[in-house]
């Protein structure tokens, strides 16, 4: 049978056989796609509601889903920030592809100014630097750049939209492309509904509520209202999770709290919010321990490709730099020498009289040239004869004497060859003796690293039976005890700055996105306009919401 797997650059059609489990098909993907932080991703599809519907990875074969055999390879837990916890390259853009698919389907509520920023960092992202002469209307024409709710709700032709998107990638130079896919994954993190999983659920009471399963918690969010949450509870706080039917158990760490229970449309909800719980959970403890040392060897060996790649950046750069400064320096001398040469042909007229001048003076340098030559010439002519009459008087005690000059400098130079010979022989000895040493250190090397492979493979093969051992256990599970941590540390982070060489234009486009709004505002417009007149942000709600202990929270909620 066929399995057909999207991914954000592609799709792929892979053939199996009706037991083929579904965690093969998960590795499969993982190993030709290059990536190795696969714990951030899993297999899913769309439910009949539209809905994601993440398969659990330990199904014994494909012929439980025959209705379901295409599938989306995707992000399916979020880390709590992208900067510290992504590693390689491939992981960060696989997470920038998604995250921007869901900006510009308006899936992730985002601010004009900020859908604009974006913009900027996906040019970048795709294009490099921003070259006027490369750049035409194909650039924005080609690619979506910003949600269809923005371009709607403002009185802005396309051009100027061009021209704003532009201005801030002019900013962005020098910027490789993972750089920029992380500058906009910072930004979206600041993002309200960024790594937000949202579930549709009722308290004991029958209040519809939505349930918010998260890298940081649990919140709970009014149904009109999906950027602030008014309970949260931190995964600290949670001991149990478990479930029966639509009946959802959750049961805090803390003994004087009561377990509070949340009822969800269907089973395959509940199993969903538990699986999504169960993940989120295992990679919030685990971001609290030290690294094992197979994240340290990946963080290890992503910090190495980072410095080689900052190396070749830098010599770019100065390359780039060095041309531009050549390119200038050439345009001033060009200038230079039009200058020049408009001198020079104002000057030409008066020059003709001394160039007159001049040839009647070479001319007659030339004649003393030729006289002086020839009194030199006739004054040799007389030395070699007074030389010649010299050396007929004693030619037959020279010739004995040059004889033996020959003869000693005929030995000399025998000597010195036989030196160098010898002195080449020493070398070349010694450049043998360093070849052998050198292919003997090779093999040496080479036995340890099929030795560190083996040793490497069979860990390899050790860890991936336990995970195998892991997940079938965890295929029937319908309750998880989760890992206490009652000392984790909670603090909330800061929403990420934006570049301070931005601020001054953001500040600009948001005057001319105010000057140009429609009437059209959406619910989620109006909140976030209300949020910012108040000077909320995502992680100050969530300090504020959770103050107080479990049990007052556990109240509210039960009393919404």
């Amino acid at each position: 049978m066929k399995v057909v797997v999207r991914t954000p650059h592609h799709e792929s059609e892979l053939e199996a056989v009706p037991k083929t489990s579904l965690r093969e098909i998960f590795h499969t993907m993982g190993k030709s796609l290059g990536i190795q932080e696969t714990w951030w991703f899993g297999l899913m599809y769309k439910g009949p509601d539209n809905e994601d519907v993440w398969v659990d990875k330990s199904k014994k074969s494909l012929k439980d889903l025959q209705k379901n055999l295409a599938f989306n390879y995707a992000v399916k837990y979020y880390p709590e920030d992208v900067t510290e916890e992504l590693i390689e390259s491939i992981t960060i853009e696989y997470f920038f592809l998604q995250v921007k698919a869901l900006i510009l389907k308006d899936e992730i509520y985002c601010p004009a100014d900020t859908c604009v920023l974006l913009a900027s960092y996906a040019l970048q992202v795709r294009h490099g630097d921003y070259l006027k002469d490369q750049v035409n209307e194909d650039v924005f024409k080609k690619q979506k750049l910003l949600p269809e709710r923005v371009i709607k709700q403002h009185n802005m032709p396309l051009s100027e939209w061009e021209t704003s998107i532009t201005n801030m990638w002019l900013k962005h130079r020098g910027l490789d492309k993972e750089d920029a896919m992380l500058e906009y994954l910072k930004l979206v993190q600041n993002l309200e509904m960024y790594g937000v999983s949202y579930f549709n659920i009722r308290n004991v009471k029958g209040t519809e509520l939505l349930l918010g399963v998260t890298a940081l918690g649990l919140n709970i969010y009014k149904v009109d209202d999906r950027l602030n949450p008014t309970i949260s509870f931190p995964w600290s706080e949670i001991k149990n999770l478990k479930y029966k039917g639509t009946k959802f158990v959750i049961r805090p760490n803390d003994k004087s709290a009561k377990n509070f229970v949340i009822i969800t449309t269907n089973e395959k909800v509940s199993k969903q919010i538990l699986n999504l719980g169960i993940g989120n959970h295992e990679l919030y403890v685990r971001r609290r321990k030290p690294d094992t040392p197979e994240i340290t060897r990946m963080k290890e060996k992503a910090n190495e490709v980072r410095k080689t790649k900052l190396s070749i950046r830098q010599k770019y750069n100065s390359e780039r730099l060095a041309r531009e400064e050549a390119e200038k320096r050439e345009t001033m001398y060009k200038q230079q020498l039009e200058d020049m040469r408009v001198e020079m042909e104002r000057k030409q007229a008066s020059l003709l009289e001394a160039e007159k001048t001049i040839r009647k003076l070479q001319e007659q340098l030339e004649d003393l040239k030729r006289s002086k030559e020839e009194l030199e010439a006739q004054r040799v002519e007389l030395q070699e004869m007074m030389e010649r009459l010299e050396r007929s008087k004693t030619m037959e005690a020279e010739e004995k004497l040059k004889l033996e000059e020959e003869i000693r400098a005929k030995h000399e130079e025998v000597q010195r060859i036989q030196d160098e010979v010898a002195r080449k022989d020493e070398e070349t000895r010694r450049l043998q003796e360093a070849i052998e040493e050198a292919q003997r250190k090779e093999e040496e090397a080479r036995l340890r690293q099929e030795e560190e492979e083996r040793r490497r493979h069979e860990e390899e093969l050790r860890r991936e039976e336990e995970r195998r051992q892991r997940e079938l256990e965890e295929a029937n599970r319908t309750e998880k005890e989760l890992e206490s941590l009652p000392d984790a540390d909670n603090t909330l982070p800061d929403v990420k700055p934006i570049n301070d060489q931005l601020k001054e234009q953001l500040k600009t486009l948001q005057e001319q996105l105010n000057a140009t709004k429609t009437n059209d505002e959406s619910e989620l417009d109006r909140i976030h306009r209300i949020n910012l007149l108040e000077g909320r942000d995502k992680y100050k709600t969530l300090r504020d919401i959770r103050k107080g202990n479990t049990s007052r929270r556990v109240e509210m909620f039960e009393n919404m």
